[in-house]
């Protein structure tokens, strides 16, 4: 599970980095609450290749977040993409700028 990031974002040293790729990391706990990790890479073929993430050099909040308690029908690749999107507006980036990739 992914999202392609088309939003601008900056690094720590004030540099603009045009997108990136949001590799999703979830953590399933119990009484169906899960916590989505933020994983970013500079893009996919940077995943693929075992480079590191790059979130500690970048001006962004990309820390983990819990959903809360969801329905059961809610727990599924889908919706888990909806919310960590949701929740990356929320933290300022624009959704429009953001594309699910990688379902399965």
């Amino acid at each position: 599970m992914a999202i392609n990031n088309t939003n601008a974002v900056s690094t720590k040293l004030g540099v603009d980095v045009s997108s990136t790729y949001i590799r999703l990391e979830i953590y399933l706990g119990t009484g169906q609450q899960a916590e989505i990790g933020y994983h970013v890479y500079a893009d996919k073929a940077a995943y693929l290749a075992g480079e590191n993430m790059i979130n500690n050099v970048l001006d962004f909040d990309f820390s983990n977040h819990g959903t809360g308690i969801l329905a059961a029908a809610d727990v599924n690749l889908d919706n888990l993409h909806d919310l960590a999107i949701a929740e990356l507006e929320v933290r300022g980036l624009d959704a429009a700028e953001l594309a699910k990739a990688d379902l399965v």
